[in-house]
């Protein structure tokens, strides 16, 4: 799956980059691409086998909180608590990438990100991973959101296409309509419906190994969340580009 190069007008050179594509704020950002919807996919299993709902997966706690409300998941205040943490977390990263600086915007985003998910990971340690109380999974599943929602809003394009983070359920739709377009569309945009299929399927795989991973950390739960922590702030720090040396 090659790097596009659209062709750039006087007019589109003139324009500020986009803050929310890859392609814009990273060196190799295919890789930040599948480095970070991995770790989503990895804290979102290790949360839900940890605290019963999830910090990634929204949609999930949703429906986990209409079935608590009607007594059916005992979970649901953690559940509820993800929400209001996830949002909270966008809103966050939101308002530092906003803040003027003589830091990127992506750099910004990162370390609202990084910042979160390491408060969120001595959290863990401190309260035992939730082992020990409903109190405790609720703090621990709020912070988690709050992390996740910071992480969800890193970036949301890929060379243009629409790559969200934390929210699968709406690359798999995606997917679907591509592959429609793929076989079917004119042919003028049969290329990039292609192009957005490979992104799509590579996003739901990092996703998959990402939650397969996590699954498997719980024999060892402290090196979850520190080690995710330290991946995220390693490999996309390196890889965030200057703020001079943006298209």
């Amino acid at each position: 799956m090659g790097n596009p190069e659209p062709s750039h007008t006087s007019a589109d050179r003139a324009k500020p980059p986009d803050p929310k594509d890859s392609f814009s704020e990273f060196r190799c950002p295919l890789l930040v691409l599948a480095l970070t919807t991995g770790i989503a996919g990895f804290l979102d299993a290790f949360a839900f086998l940890r605290y019963g709902v999830f910090v990634a997966n929204q949609s999930g706690n949703v429906i986990l909180f209409g079935i608590g409300a009607v007594g059916q998941h005992p979970a649901w205040p953690a559940a509820a608590a993800s929400l209001v943490g996830f949002a909270a977390g966008a809103a966050l990263s939101t308002w530092v990438r906003l803040m003027a600086s003589r830091w990127s915007s992506s750099a910004r985003g990162i370390a609202a990100a990084v910042l979160t998910m390491a408060f969120w990971a001595v959290l863990n340690v401190l309260l035992e991973y939730g082992r020990h109380g409903t109190v405790g999974k609720i703090v621990l599943a709020a912070v988690g959101g709050l992390a996740m929602g910071s992480l969800a809003t890193l970036f949301v394009r890929t060379a243009g296409i629409a790559s969200t983070i934390t929210y699968q359920s709406g690359t798999v739709a995606k997917t679907g309509e591509r592959i429609a377009a793929w076989l079917a569309g004119p042919s003028a945009d049969r290329r990039r419906a292609r192009r957005a299929l490979l992104l799509g399927l590579m996003m739901l795989a990092s996703y998959a190994l990402g939650g397969g991973i996590g699954a498997l950390a719980q024999q060892r739960p402290l090196l979850a969340p520190t080690w995710a922590t330290l991946a995220l702030a390693i490999v996309t720090l390196s890889l965030a580009r200057p703020a001079r040396s943006r298209p």
